[in-house]
């Protein structure tokens, strides 16, 4: 069976951070696993645009911007596993990363749609990562936002080992010395990086479930289990 692919997409608009820190480690698990290859897609030093609701996509069948979101359609389609790494911007998600998933939200849809097809079922594995200033300052409100997006986006949402306090994904944190600007901080939350590579292991093994599972029933599923970006 072909490699499974691992894409790392780094929500954070800051380059080098402790964001990019902890999906570093969370890569670093399964980069060992001979089955596994990665890849990588960061916000940071990209343009991403907001929806203007110009409706365009629903003529074209593809955003009609220009930007960022093109590369990370691309990225995004050709992998079989997805992590996120966030960090909480006002108990959210930073604008870049709304405005990235509103974007390629309707990009999808339409791109279907306007081909009068279903939308697929994507059934890509993602796990979630997250960090914030405080222990609890937001990583749980922002886990569920980019849960409830990959849901929206049919994907599985993976947990971490049951033990490992990533339930939902990995929630870290950035302020034991109160010190925020500091790039290496999250290094220092030892547990919460277990825990992003926990979440890291279970995405590339239920990634490879999924696959080998697709390609083993074949034509006994429904179409849309079958995609392509290519227009029809």
């Amino acid at each position: 069976m072909d490699k499974v692919r691992i894409l790392g997409i780094v929500g954070s608009p800051r380059r080098n951070g402790n964001t990019s820190k902890l999906m570093e480690r969370a890569l670093e698990a399964v980069r060992t696993l001979p089955w596994v290859e990665t890849d990588l897609f960061e916000v940071a030093g990209k343009k991403i645009s907001h929806c203007v609701s110009c409706y365009k996509c629903m003529e074209k069948g593809q955003c009609v911007i220009r930007d960022g979101l093109y590369e990370f359609c691309e990225k995004w389609m050709a992998a079989d596993g997805l992590l996120w790494a966030v960090p909480v911007y006002h108990m959210s998600v930073p604008s870049q990363v709304k405005a990235l998933l509103d974007r390629f939200g309707n990009s999808v849809l339409c791109h279907y749609l306007r081909q009068g097809r279903e939308v697929p079922r994507f059934c890509k594995a993602v796990g979630l990562l997250t960090n914030g200033a405080s222990r609890y300052g937001g990583q749980d409100l922002t886990l569920s936002y980019l849960a409830a997006s990959v849901i929206l986006m049919k994907g599985i949402v993976v947990s971490g080992d049951t033990f490992s306090d990533s339930y939902l994904g990995a929630a870290a944190w950035t302020g034991q010395d109160m010190n925020v600007l500091s790039e290496d901080n999250i290094l220092r939350d030892e547990h919460g990086l277990a825990c992003a590579q926990s979440v890291a292991r279970r995405v590339a093994e239920m990634a490879r479930i999924v696959k080998a599972g697709k390609a083993a029933l074949g034509s006994d599923l429904p179409g849309e289990y079958s995609y392509t970006w290519k227009v029809e």
